[in-house]
């Protein structure tokens, strides 16, 4: 199954971590290049707060998507079953 752009970002922001695109492959079971591609979309896309290191081992952290945090993530998966943009948990 592919994953989105936003449902990657929506794990970031819930798990709170920064993540290389190694670490990102590895948790969520994509290669290393589908990774890479992710953290350069939410790295280069407005609606994705992000706090990013710089290369070599450059790391990405979702703070925010669409200025929701991950408490607010985490209240809506607690209360709503579901994440930001509606996935059900």
């Amino acid at each position: 199954m592919k994953l989105s752009t936003l449902e990657v970002a929506e794990h970031m922001v819930t798990t709170g971590k920064a993540y290389t695109a190694a670490t990102l492959a590895k948790e969520l079971g994509i290669t290393a290049v589908e990774a890479s591609a992710k953290l350069f979309n939410i790295r280069t896309t407005p609606k994705y707060y992000t706090h990013v290191t710089e290369l070599p081992k450059r790391t990405v952290r979702v703070k925010a998507i669409k200025g929701q945090s991950s408490n607010q993530a985490m209240w809506n998966l607690a209360i709503f079953g579901r994440q930001l943009g509606g996935y059900s948990a």
